[in-house]
């Protein structure tokens, strides 16, 4: 039976949001938020060291942009199917399936480390451990995100959801160079054992969690079928016009920007800037966490802003605008510049449509909507694999010139001919 404290949390007062700077980290104040946000933390730095240690690999091993957009992308496929997942978190209980979920990653990573300590990593065992790795993310993943409102009333969600990514960030600034130094030392081995111990730790930091403001109705969705109630998910989003225009934004600047920057950079790095040193690759990784950072922290101040629709909009045609820039840099530090600003309106993008997406959904549905607006992160394949056939043809740059164009041409259209996103406040 999942644990519900409706009687009780939900219905004492928030905490006071104090204005300006001030409140900028105030979801902190929330003890049970803030053991999530720490393992959220935790998390990161080992994902972090990951990217950057599986991108090189992959290239290092394959030579080949096509292959590496393809590795990375199956490890982001799994999350198409995150509305099966959303089903799953709203009929059982929520800590206990993160926690499980969080134990089978620990283990896989701690074996590929192994493998790759003892000499016997093949290309083919690249796509084993991306996929597996992808299905568990999978269900870490939506929990994660459902958790975070579930951990704070709803007056204080914007603010958790922008500090949640500010935790995912913070981890992009140093974990890429971390690790990209780590390769050029010791080699990938180590990156992979030291993501081991930090998801070991995020284990035992989620004993005490409890998840305090509404579980959703666990009892009441398991009385119908899991069929009808991935059903209702998907008919809720469908139904609900800015829901699934915020899910449909989304799903675009994965596909058009997001794709091609995180899958294409392993490639970027040594065939525009000329260098295959997997610290450079960490370096700018670092610039990317940087400007995350950043734009997290300016969501984080700026959450009691009620209009989100123009705000999305603004950060989508800005992120699409810093990629096409991308696309004409050949100099490390203009790279590294241009990357962190293109971070900056991503994050604003991301943060706010989460937001709004949580807002503007019932606890009981909260894990089935959720689990379809990650579906976006299943569709990252399918921009890298686009970004990797044009760089194959036409250089990476072309890769990011065409999705930078793409993804602008969408939001200009959306902003156009969806007023319904421009007035939509929250």
């Amino acid at each position: 039976m999942e644990r519900s404290s409706s009687t009780s949390s939900d219905t004492a007062a928030p905490l006071p949001i104090r204005s300006g700077w001030a409140g900028t980290f105030h979801s902190l104040s929330y003890r049970n938020y803030r053991l999530l946000w720490i393992t959220s933390l935790m998390v990161s730095g080992g994902v972090w060291l990951q990217q950057v240690t599986l991108g090189w690999l992959a290239y290092q091993m394959t030579e080949s942009p096509l292959q590496v957009g393809a590795i990375l992308g199956v490890r982001s496929a799994p999350l198409i199917f995150a509305p099966i997942t959303g089903v799953l978190v709203d009929r059982f209980d929520r800590r206990k399936m993160l926690m499980i979920a969080q134990v089978m990653v620990t283990i896989l990573v701690f074996g590929f480390s192994l493998l790759l300590y003892l000499g016997l990593e093949k290309v083919w065992h690249l796509y084993v451990f991306a996929l597996l790795f992808g299905l568990i993310w999978a269900v870490n993943n939506p929990v994660r995100q459902t958790l975070v409102a579930n951990s704070v009333p709803r007056e204080a969600l914007m603010n958790a959801t922008a500090l949640s990514a500010v935790a995912f960030n913070s981890m992009r600034t140093i974990g890429p160079s971390i690790g990209g130094i780590l390769i050029v030392l010791v080699g990938p081995a180590l990156n992979f054992f030291i993501q081991g111990v930090l998801f070991l730790g995020v284990v035992l930091m989620l004993i005490p969690y409890r998840a305090e403001y509404g579980t959703g109705n666990a009892s009441a969705n398991r009385q119908t079928s899991a069929i009808r109630n991935l059903v209702d998910g998907f008919k809720y989003v469908l139904g609900h016009r800015p829901t699934l225009l915020v899910v449909a934004m989304s799903f675009v600047v994965t596909i058009t920007l997001l794709g091609s920057v995180f899958n294409m950079l392993p490639v970027f790095v040594p065939e525009v800037l000329g260098s295959e040193r997997g610290d450079d690759l960490g370096l700018l990784m670092t610039a990317l966490g940087a400007g995350g950072v950043i734009g997290t922290l300016l969501m984080a101040r700026f959450s009691q802003f009620r209009h989100k629709g123009i705000l999305t909009l603004v950060s989508f045609a800005g992120a699409a605008l810093a990629v096409i820039a991308l696309s004409q840099v050949t100099g490390f530090w203009m790279a590294a510049v241009v990357l962190a600003i293109y971070q900056i309106f991503a994050q604003g993008v991301l943060t706010t449509n989460m937001t709004m997406v949580q807002s503007m959904t019932p606890d009981h549905l909260r894990g089935r909507v959720v689990g379809v607006y990650q579906m976006e992160i299943g569709l990252m394949p399918i921009g890298g694999v686009i970004a990797g056939a044009i760089a194959t043809h036409w250089g990476v740059g072309t890769a990011f010139l065409v999705g930078g164009i793409v993804g602008l041409i969408v939001v200009t259209l959306i902003a156009i001919f969806s007023p319904s996103i421009r007035r939509l406040r929250i």
